[in-house]
Protein backbone atom coordinates (compact mmCIF):
# COMPACT_ATOMS: atom_id res chain seq x y z
CA UNK A 1 0.00 0.00 0.00
CA UNK A 2 1.22 3.80 -0.90
CA UNK A 3 1.65 6.27 0.83
CA UNK A 4 -1.68 8.14 0.38
CA UNK A 5 -3.34 4.90 0.65
CA UNK A 6 -1.96 4.38 4.18
CA UNK A 7 -2.80 8.31 4.73
CA UNK A 8 -6.36 7.57 3.67
CA UNK A 9 -7.07 4.79 5.68
CA UNK A 10 -5.75 6.34 8.62
CA UNK A 11 -8.18 9.19 8.03
CA UNK A 12 -10.86 7.28 8.35
CA UNK A 13 -10.10 4.78 11.53
CA UNK A 14 -9.85 8.16 12.92
CA UNK A 15 -11.90 10.09 15.86
CA UNK A 16 -12.00 12.91 13.77
CA UNK A 17 -13.21 11.90 10.35
CA UNK A 18 -17.02 12.98 11.32
CA UNK A 19 -15.67 16.19 11.76
CA UNK A 20 -13.24 16.25 8.31
CA UNK A 21 -16.23 15.19 6.02
CA UNK A 22 -18.55 18.12 7.77
CA UNK A 23 -15.73 20.09 7.31
CA UNK A 24 -14.91 19.28 3.43
CA UNK A 25 -18.82 20.23 3.03
CA UNK A 26 -19.06 23.29 4.76
CA UNK A 27 -16.10 24.78 2.69
CA UNK A 28 -17.74 23.10 -0.78
CA UNK A 29 -21.37 24.31 -0.26
CA UNK A 30 -20.60 27.58 1.48
CA UNK A 31 -17.42 28.89 0.48
CA UNK A 32 -16.60 27.41 -2.81
CA UNK A 33 -20.12 27.03 -4.85
CA UNK A 34 -21.83 29.63 -2.41
CA UNK A 35 -24.79 27.82 -1.51
CA UNK A 36 -27.54 29.49 0.19
CA UNK A 37 -30.35 27.14 -0.40
CA UNK A 38 -31.52 23.78 -0.13
CA UNK A 39 -32.76 23.89 -3.70
CA UNK A 40 -33.11 26.10 -6.65
CA UNK A 41 -34.64 25.63 -10.21
CA UNK A 42 -34.60 26.40 -13.89
CA UNK A 43 -36.75 29.87 -14.59
CA UNK A 44 -39.89 30.06 -13.19
CA UNK A 45 -40.16 25.81 -13.14
CA UNK A 46 -42.56 24.94 -10.02
CA UNK A 47 -42.20 21.76 -7.79
CA UNK A 48 -44.91 20.59 -5.43
CA UNK A 49 -44.63 17.66 -3.03
CA UNK A 50 -47.24 14.86 -3.56
CA UNK A 51 -48.15 14.55 -0.21
CA UNK A 52 -46.90 15.76 3.54
CA UNK A 53 -44.83 13.28 5.64
CA UNK A 54 -42.24 10.52 4.71
CA UNK A 55 -43.19 9.53 1.19
CA UNK A 56 -41.33 7.89 -1.93
CA UNK A 57 -41.97 6.29 -4.77
CA UNK A 58 -38.83 4.14 -5.69
CA UNK A 59 -36.73 3.81 -8.90
CA UNK A 60 -36.62 5.50 -12.20
CA UNK A 61 -37.55 5.16 -14.95
CA UNK A 62 -40.87 3.93 -13.90
CA UNK A 63 -44.12 6.88 -13.68
CA UNK A 64 -45.93 6.23 -10.53
CA UNK A 65 -48.61 7.99 -12.65
CA UNK A 66 -51.35 6.49 -14.51
CA UNK A 67 -53.34 7.40 -17.74
CA UNK A 68 -56.21 9.00 -15.32
CA UNK A 69 -53.15 11.46 -13.57
CA UNK A 70 -53.18 9.35 -10.65
CA UNK A 71 -50.36 9.14 -8.49
CA UNK A 72 -49.00 6.00 -6.52
CA UNK A 73 -46.40 6.18 -3.62
CA UNK A 74 -45.75 4.80 -0.56
CA UNK A 75 -45.78 6.28 3.15
CA UNK A 76 -43.76 5.70 6.51
CA UNK A 77 -43.64 7.29 9.81
CA UNK A 78 -40.07 7.13 10.20
CA UNK A 79 -36.61 7.19 8.05
CA UNK A 80 -34.23 3.98 9.84
CA UNK A 81 -32.09 1.90 7.69
CA UNK A 82 -33.61 -1.28 6.52
CA UNK A 83 -36.38 0.11 7.20
CA UNK A 84 -39.27 -2.52 6.58
CA UNK A 85 -37.57 -4.19 9.39
CA UNK A 86 -39.31 -2.00 11.80
CA UNK A 87 -42.30 -1.32 9.70
CA UNK A 88 -44.82 -2.34 6.73
CA UNK A 89 -44.78 1.02 3.80
CA UNK A 90 -48.30 2.11 3.07
CA UNK A 91 -49.37 2.10 -0.80
CA UNK A 92 -50.98 5.10 -1.03
CA UNK A 93 -52.86 6.76 -4.10
CA UNK A 94 -53.53 10.19 -4.58
CA UNK A 95 -56.33 10.93 -7.38
CA UNK A 96 -56.34 13.38 -9.93
CA UNK A 97 -58.51 15.41 -7.96
CA UNK A 98 -56.00 15.67 -5.02
CA UNK A 99 -58.07 13.35 -2.82
CA UNK A 100 -55.22 10.45 -1.04
CA UNK A 101 -56.35 7.20 -0.10
CA UNK A 102 -54.54 4.10 1.45
CA UNK A 103 -54.56 1.04 -0.50
CA UNK A 104 -52.55 -1.23 1.73
CA UNK A 105 -48.98 -2.35 3.19
CA UNK A 106 -46.45 -4.20 2.17
CA UNK A 107 -43.70 -5.23 4.07
CA UNK A 108 -41.49 -6.35 1.21
CA UNK A 109 -39.38 -2.58 0.29
CA UNK A 110 -36.24 -0.62 0.18
CA UNK A 111 -35.15 2.73 0.07
CA UNK A 112 -34.24 2.84 -3.26
CA UNK A 113 -36.49 0.71 -5.26
CA UNK A 114 -39.48 0.35 -2.53
CA UNK A 115 -41.64 -2.47 -3.41
CA UNK A 116 -41.33 -2.30 -7.00
CA UNK A 117 -44.98 -1.12 -7.52
CA UNK A 118 -45.98 -0.18 -10.73
CA UNK A 119 -49.05 0.30 -12.81
CA UNK A 120 -49.91 -2.81 -14.44
CA UNK A 121 -50.82 -2.32 -18.21
CA UNK A 122 -52.37 0.48 -19.79
CA UNK A 123 -55.49 0.68 -18.22
CA UNK A 124 -54.42 2.59 -14.92
CA UNK A 125 -56.66 0.53 -13.01
CA UNK A 126 -54.52 -2.16 -11.84
CA UNK A 127 -51.20 -2.32 -9.62
CA UNK A 128 -47.97 -4.61 -8.94
CA UNK A 129 -45.96 -4.82 -5.75
CA UNK A 130 -43.63 -6.84 -3.70
CA UNK A 131 -44.63 -8.33 -0.25
CA UNK A 132 -43.52 -10.84 1.93
CA UNK A 133 -45.65 -13.66 3.14
CA UNK A 134 -44.64 -15.20 6.68
CA UNK A 135 -46.40 -17.85 6.94
CA UNK A 136 -44.45 -19.55 4.00
CA UNK A 137 -41.67 -16.91 4.78
CA UNK A 138 -41.08 -16.42 0.98
CA UNK A 139 -41.51 -12.56 -1.05
CA UNK A 140 -44.28 -12.88 -3.52
CA UNK A 141 -46.23 -9.96 -6.01
CA UNK A 142 -49.68 -9.07 -5.43
CA UNK A 143 -52.19 -7.56 -7.88
CA UNK A 144 -54.65 -5.10 -5.98
CA UNK A 145 -57.30 -2.83 -7.81
CA UNK A 146 -57.47 0.91 -7.02
CA UNK A 147 -59.76 0.17 -4.69
CA UNK A 148 -57.14 -2.07 -2.54
CA UNK A 149 -58.88 -5.06 -3.43
CA UNK A 150 -56.84 -8.37 -3.76
CA UNK A 151 -57.20 -9.68 -7.44
CA UNK A 152 -54.25 -11.86 -7.86
CA UNK A 153 -51.22 -13.62 -6.10
CA UNK A 154 -47.78 -14.79 -7.82
CA UNK A 155 -45.21 -16.80 -6.28
CA UNK A 156 -42.23 -14.62 -7.45
CA UNK A 157 -41.52 -10.97 -6.72
CA UNK A 158 -41.31 -8.83 -9.56
CA UNK A 159 -38.06 -7.15 -10.63
CA UNK A 160 -39.54 -5.84 -14.04
CA UNK A 161 -43.03 -5.60 -15.73
CA UNK A 162 -43.66 -5.61 -19.37
CA UNK A 163 -45.76 -2.39 -20.58
CA UNK A 164 -48.55 -4.27 -21.79
CA UNK A 165 -48.54 -5.65 -18.21
CA UNK A 166 -48.56 -10.07 -19.64
CA UNK A 167 -45.14 -11.30 -17.92
CA UNK A 168 -42.50 -9.82 -15.73
CA UNK A 169 -39.40 -11.40 -14.56
CA UNK A 170 -38.17 -11.74 -11.16
CA UNK A 171 -34.88 -12.31 -9.12
CA UNK A 172 -33.62 -13.92 -6.14
CA UNK A 173 -33.81 -10.56 -3.43
CA UNK A 174 -32.00 -13.10 -0.84
CA UNK A 175 -29.28 -12.75 -2.79
CA UNK A 176 -29.45 -9.17 -3.14
CA UNK A 177 -29.73 -8.44 0.38
CA UNK A 178 -26.61 -10.55 1.03
CA UNK A 179 -24.42 -9.20 -2.23
CA UNK A 180 -25.91 -5.24 -3.15
CA UNK A 181 -28.42 -4.85 0.23
CA UNK A 182 -29.69 -1.18 -1.02
CA UNK A 183 -31.78 -3.07 -4.01
CA UNK A 184 -32.60 -6.34 -1.12
CA UNK A 185 -35.49 -7.25 1.37
CA UNK A 186 -34.72 -8.24 4.82
CA UNK A 187 -37.71 -9.97 6.11
CA UNK A 188 -36.08 -13.06 5.92
CA UNK A 189 -33.30 -13.73 8.50
CA UNK A 190 -30.39 -14.98 6.92
CA UNK A 191 -31.75 -17.35 4.42
CA UNK A 192 -29.41 -19.84 2.56
CA UNK A 193 -28.40 -18.99 -1.15
CA UNK A 194 -29.59 -21.09 -3.60
CA UNK A 195 -26.83 -22.70 -6.07
CA UNK A 196 -26.11 -21.29 -9.15
CA UNK A 197 -27.78 -23.94 -10.95
CA UNK A 198 -31.12 -23.26 -9.40
CA UNK A 199 -30.63 -19.13 -9.13
CA UNK A 200 -30.83 -16.39 -12.16
CA UNK A 201 -33.90 -14.74 -14.29
CA UNK A 202 -37.59 -16.27 -13.59
CA UNK A 203 -40.04 -15.40 -16.34
CA UNK A 204 -43.52 -14.85 -14.52
CA UNK A 205 -46.53 -15.75 -16.78
CA UNK A 206 -49.54 -13.46 -15.74
CA UNK A 207 -52.08 -15.17 -17.62
CA UNK A 208 -51.00 -18.81 -16.21
CA UNK A 209 -49.74 -17.73 -13.36
CA UNK A 210 -46.65 -20.27 -14.24
CA UNK A 211 -42.91 -19.23 -13.70
CA UNK A 212 -39.72 -20.20 -15.21
CA UNK A 213 -36.22 -20.20 -14.76
CA UNK A 214 -35.17 -18.67 -18.15
CA UNK A 215 -31.74 -18.51 -16.96
CA UNK A 216 -29.40 -19.36 -14.59
CA UNK A 217 -26.01 -17.72 -13.24
CA UNK A 218 -24.39 -21.19 -14.04
CA UNK A 219 -25.23 -20.28 -17.79
CA UNK A 220 -23.98 -17.00 -17.78
CA UNK A 221 -20.48 -18.52 -15.71
CA UNK A 222 -20.40 -21.55 -18.41
CA UNK A 223 -21.03 -19.58 -21.44
CA UNK A 224 -19.01 -16.23 -20.78
CA UNK A 225 -16.58 -17.24 -18.44
CA UNK A 226 -12.91 -15.26 -17.69
CA UNK A 227 -10.31 -15.89 -14.96
CA UNK A 228 -12.07 -12.73 -12.79
CA UNK A 229 -14.62 -15.27 -11.99
CA UNK A 230 -12.41 -17.64 -10.31
CA UNK A 231 -14.06 -17.61 -6.87
CA UNK A 232 -16.20 -14.82 -7.16
CA UNK A 233 -20.25 -14.90 -6.21
CA UNK A 234 -22.77 -13.82 -8.89
CA UNK A 235 -25.76 -11.80 -9.31
CA UNK A 236 -28.25 -10.32 -11.86
CA UNK A 237 -29.75 -7.08 -11.36
CA UNK A 238 -31.59 -3.88 -12.96
CA UNK A 239 -33.65 -5.75 -15.30
CA UNK A 240 -35.28 -3.61 -17.90
CA UNK A 241 -37.76 -4.86 -20.59
CA UNK A 242 -37.91 -3.12 -23.81
CA UNK A 243 -41.04 -1.25 -24.92
CA UNK A 244 -42.52 -3.89 -27.14
CA UNK A 245 -41.50 -6.79 -24.86
CA UNK A 246 -39.31 -8.13 -27.54
CA UNK A 247 -35.84 -8.12 -25.75
CA UNK A 248 -34.92 -7.72 -21.85
CA UNK A 249 -31.74 -6.20 -20.80
CA UNK A 250 -30.00 -7.05 -16.95
CA UNK A 251 -26.25 -6.48 -15.64
CA UNK A 252 -24.38 -9.74 -14.65
CA UNK A 253 -22.24 -8.92 -11.81
CA UNK A 254 -19.42 -10.92 -10.06
CA UNK A 255 -17.57 -9.92 -7.27
CA UNK A 256 -14.24 -11.70 -5.77
CA UNK A 257 -10.74 -11.89 -5.32
CA UNK A 258 -9.78 -10.34 -8.73
CA UNK A 259 -12.10 -7.53 -7.65
CA UNK A 260 -15.54 -6.33 -9.31
CA UNK A 261 -16.68 -6.68 -12.34
CA UNK A 262 -19.86 -6.26 -14.76
CA UNK A 263 -21.72 -7.01 -17.99
CA UNK A 264 -24.71 -5.43 -19.69
CA UNK A 265 -26.37 -8.55 -20.83
CA UNK A 266 -29.54 -8.60 -23.65
CA UNK A 267 -31.88 -11.83 -24.14
CA UNK A 268 -35.01 -12.46 -25.34
CA UNK A 269 -37.76 -13.43 -22.75
CA UNK A 270 -37.64 -17.19 -22.92
CA UNK A 271 -33.80 -17.12 -21.77
CA UNK A 272 -32.51 -17.47 -25.70
CA UNK A 273 -30.15 -15.82 -28.07
CA UNK A 274 -28.22 -13.92 -25.12
CA UNK A 275 -25.73 -11.45 -26.14
CA UNK A 276 -22.67 -8.74 -24.63
CA UNK A 277 -23.10 -5.28 -25.38
CA UNK A 278 -20.70 -4.18 -23.16
CA UNK A 279 -18.06 -5.02 -19.95
CA UNK A 280 -16.17 -6.08 -18.16
CA UNK A 281 -15.21 -2.60 -16.42
CA UNK A 282 -17.94 -0.33 -15.34
CA UNK A 283 -21.67 -0.11 -16.77
CA UNK A 284 -23.81 1.40 -13.73
CA UNK A 285 -27.77 2.78 -14.86
CA UNK A 286 -29.46 1.85 -18.74
CA UNK A 287 -32.56 2.77 -20.06
CA UNK A 288 -34.43 1.60 -23.50
CA UNK A 289 -34.35 5.03 -26.23
CA UNK A 290 -36.59 2.62 -28.32
CA UNK A 291 -37.14 -1.08 -28.95
CA UNK A 292 -33.52 -1.46 -30.45
CA UNK A 293 -31.26 1.18 -28.78
CA UNK A 294 -29.83 1.34 -25.33
CA UNK A 295 -28.54 4.36 -23.30
CA UNK A 296 -26.04 3.68 -20.60
CA UNK A 297 -23.51 5.48 -18.46
CA UNK A 298 -20.27 3.00 -18.73
CA UNK A 299 -16.77 2.68 -19.47
CA UNK A 300 -16.69 1.71 -23.12
CA UNK A 301 -12.64 0.73 -24.52
CA UNK A 302 -11.53 3.25 -21.75
CA UNK A 303 -13.99 6.20 -22.41
CA UNK A 304 -16.71 6.60 -19.49
CA UNK A 305 -20.10 8.43 -20.27
CA UNK A 306 -23.36 8.13 -21.90
CA UNK A 307 -22.92 5.35 -24.82
CA UNK A 308 -25.84 4.53 -27.11
CA UNK A 309 -25.58 0.67 -27.82
CA UNK A 310 -27.56 -1.14 -30.82
CA UNK A 311 -28.83 -4.09 -30.49
CA UNK A 312 -29.12 -5.32 -33.74
CA UNK A 313 -25.16 -4.86 -34.13
CA UNK A 314 -24.33 -1.75 -34.78
CA UNK A 315 -21.36 -0.48 -33.07
CA UNK A 316 -21.81 1.49 -29.72
CA UNK A 317 -21.30 4.92 -29.99
CA UNK A 318 -20.62 8.29 -27.56
CA UNK A 319 -23.96 9.56 -26.75
CA UNK A 320 -23.97 13.07 -27.28
CA UNK A 321 -20.97 15.69 -25.68
CA UNK A 322 -23.29 17.67 -24.03
CA UNK A 323 -24.58 14.82 -21.72
CA UNK A 324 -22.98 14.99 -18.05
CA UNK A 325 -19.80 12.64 -17.30
CA UNK A 326 -21.30 11.62 -13.96
CA UNK A 327 -23.07 8.77 -13.41
CA UNK A 328 -26.69 9.46 -13.49
CA UNK A 329 -30.47 7.70 -14.03
CA UNK A 330 -31.56 8.60 -17.26
CA UNK A 331 -35.32 8.13 -18.79
CA UNK A 332 -36.29 9.15 -22.22
CA UNK A 333 -40.19 11.34 -22.48
CA UNK A 334 -42.82 9.68 -23.73
CA UNK A 335 -42.24 11.22 -27.08
CA UNK A 336 -38.64 10.05 -27.41
CA UNK A 337 -37.22 14.02 -27.85
CA UNK A 338 -35.90 14.23 -24.19
CA UNK A 339 -34.17 12.57 -21.64
CA UNK A 340 -34.09 13.57 -18.01
CA UNK A 341 -31.09 12.34 -15.77
CA UNK A 342 -29.63 13.36 -12.41
CA UNK A 343 -26.09 13.16 -10.76
CA UNK A 344 -25.38 12.02 -6.81
CA UNK A 345 -24.83 14.46 -4.25
CA UNK A 346 -21.54 16.45 -4.98
CA UNK A 347 -19.57 17.61 -1.74
CA UNK A 348 -21.47 20.30 -1.09
CA UNK A 349 -24.63 17.75 -0.95
CA UNK A 350 -26.47 18.88 -3.89
CA UNK A 351 -27.86 16.78 -6.54
CA UNK A 352 -28.58 18.01 -10.00
CA UNK A 353 -32.01 17.26 -11.66
CA UNK A 354 -31.08 17.43 -15.93
CA UNK A 355 -32.91 17.62 -19.02
CA UNK A 356 -31.49 16.93 -22.27
CA UNK A 357 -32.82 17.91 -25.61
CA UNK A 358 -31.64 15.11 -28.01
CA UNK A 359 -32.51 17.13 -31.05
CA UNK A 360 -30.50 20.10 -30.14
CA UNK A 361 -27.75 18.34 -28.43
CA UNK A 362 -28.89 21.17 -25.57
CA UNK A 363 -28.24 20.30 -21.88
CA UNK A 364 -30.89 21.96 -19.12
CA UNK A 365 -30.07 22.72 -15.26
CA UNK A 366 -34.05 22.30 -14.11
CA UNK A 367 -33.11 22.15 -10.29
CA UNK A 368 -30.36 21.38 -7.55
CA UNK A 369 -31.41 20.01 -4.47
CA UNK A 370 -29.62 19.81 -1.06
CA UNK A 371 -29.53 16.17 0.32
CA UNK A 372 -28.70 16.14 4.01
CA UNK A 373 -25.44 14.42 5.71
CA UNK A 374 -28.16 12.20 7.05
CA UNK A 375 -28.77 10.17 3.63
CA UNK A 376 -26.23 8.34 3.12
CA UNK A 377 -25.63 4.90 2.32
CA UNK A 378 -28.40 2.34 2.24
CA UNK A 379 -30.28 5.70 3.10
CA UNK A 380 -28.83 7.55 0.69
CA UNK A 381 -31.28 9.79 -1.52
CA UNK A 382 -30.78 9.66 -5.03
CA UNK A 383 -33.46 12.01 -7.47
CA UNK A 384 -34.37 9.17 -9.49
CA UNK A 385 -36.59 11.03 -11.91
CA UNK A 386 -38.75 9.48 -13.80
CA UNK A 387 -41.68 11.31 -16.46
CA UNK A 388 -45.72 11.89 -16.35
CA UNK A 389 -47.46 10.08 -18.62
CA UNK A 390 -47.94 13.26 -20.71
CA UNK A 391 -44.47 14.15 -20.44
CA UNK A 392 -44.80 17.45 -19.51
CA UNK A 393 -44.11 16.51 -15.81
CA UNK A 394 -40.86 15.07 -14.02
CA UNK A 395 -41.44 12.66 -11.08
CA UNK A 396 -38.56 12.79 -8.50
CA UNK A 397 -37.14 12.10 -4.78
CA UNK A 398 -35.67 14.80 -2.45
CA UNK A 399 -34.31 15.22 1.11
CA UNK A 400 -33.91 19.25 0.28
CA UNK A 401 -36.36 19.89 2.96
CA UNK A 402 -35.30 17.55 5.69
CA UNK A 403 -37.55 14.61 5.16
CA UNK A 404 -37.62 12.13 2.28
CA UNK A 405 -40.03 13.18 -0.34
CA UNK A 406 -41.67 12.47 -3.69
CA UNK A 407 -41.81 15.92 -6.08
CA UNK A 408 -43.62 16.53 -9.17
CA UNK A 409 -42.43 19.60 -11.45
CA UNK A 410 -43.69 20.82 -14.41
CA UNK A 411 -41.49 21.18 -17.34
CA UNK A 412 -44.26 21.99 -20.16
CA UNK A 413 -42.83 25.65 -21.07
CA UNK A 414 -40.01 24.09 -21.86
CA UNK A 415 -40.83 21.32 -23.61
CA UNK A 416 -43.42 22.98 -25.84
CA UNK A 417 -41.28 26.16 -26.17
Amino acid sequence: MNAKALIKDSLKNSSLFPALIYLRYWLSRYISKKYFTNYKTYGDSKIEKVDEGINFFGYYNISPENINGDILFLKVSAEKERGSLFEPASIMLKKQNGTVIKLTETKAWNWQQGCMFQWLGPTGKKIIYNDYEAEKDHYIAKVINTAGNLLNTYEHPVNNVSKNGDFALSLNYDRLAYMRPDYGYFNRRNPPLTDNDNDGIWHINFDTGKTKLIISLKQLINIFWTATMEGAEHKVNHIDIAPNGERFMFLHRWIGPHGRFMRLVTVKPDGNDISILNGDTMISHSCWLNNCEILSFCNYKGVVGYFRFNILGESPEFFFEQMPKVDGHPSISPDGKWIVTDTYPTLSRMSFLLLYNMKDDKLIELGRFYQPLKYQSEMRIDLHPKWSMDGDKIFFESGHSGRRRLYRMDVSKIIHE
